[in-house]
């Protein structure tokens, strides 16, 4: 028995230190005046236990929301929406945050392209022809809409905007499905370990003989 509580506290230390190298690159309540999108939010978010809760609920929810949002269009203003949205949901908001990087300018031509191709397929298989756009075309594309420059094709522009977006819910939606059913057979399996670590505790503390193998 003692052997197994040995076992199980380094496994608890191990998993608490991998806990304490991730959330140092997130934000968290003594670390968000380092992101300037925070730093409005600062006050009402350090009174919200929901928004640091490292629970299933508010941590699915964030991986959901978090996915989709990432892979939208709208890469200059996720960051803010994010913060909106853990209000809005009640999610964890270190993971729905840092989520968005995925998206950033090494990435958002691929994540954007593969977006409306897929959006594109879609609506292909309910009747809805849309332009088939390669990469070199969509960048073009996103750049004039970056300089303003999309008034005489807003409608193209739109139909683009929109298969972008239909693909990128539902990218989001599948990581998030991965993600959340991971983070519950994790989340399971600590609990699991700890509430065996305490009963080994009790057993040992109260005198009980180790159990038999």
């Amino acid at each position: 028995m003692q052997d197994e509580e040995t076992r199980l506290k380094r496994l608890r230390s191990e998993r608490i230190a991998r806990t304490k190298r991730l959330l140092r690159w997130l934000p968290r309540r003594a670390n968000m005046h380092k992101y300037p999108v925070l730093r409005p939010f600062a006050e009402s978010a350090r009174k919200r236990h929901y928004l640091w809760s490292f629970r299933t609920k508010p941590v699915v929810i964030a991986l959901y929301v978090g996915s989709i949002l990432t892979f939208l269009p709208l890469y200059g203003v996720q960051m803010v929406l994010s913060v909106i949205a853990a209000f809005l949901f009640r999610a964890n908001l270190p993971i729905l945050f840092g989520l968005q990087f995925i998206t950033n300018p090494f990435t958002i031509l691929p994540v954007y392209f593969a977006a409306y191709q897929i959006g594109r397929v879609f609506l292909s298989l309910v009747g809805i022809r849309v332009p088939n756009l390669n990469r070199a075309q969509l960048e073009v594309l996103f750049q004039n809409i970056r300089e303003g420059q999309w008034g005489e094709n807003f409608a193209y522009f739109a139909t683009v905007f929109g298969t972008t977006t239909l693909g990128g819910t539902m990218i989001g939606l599948f990581i998030g499905t991965i993600a959340s059913w991971l983070y519950r057979f994790g989340a399971y399996e600590v609990t699991k370990t700890y509430e065996r670590l305490r009963e080994l505790q009790i057993r040992r503390e109260s005198g009980e003989p180790p159990e038999k193998q």
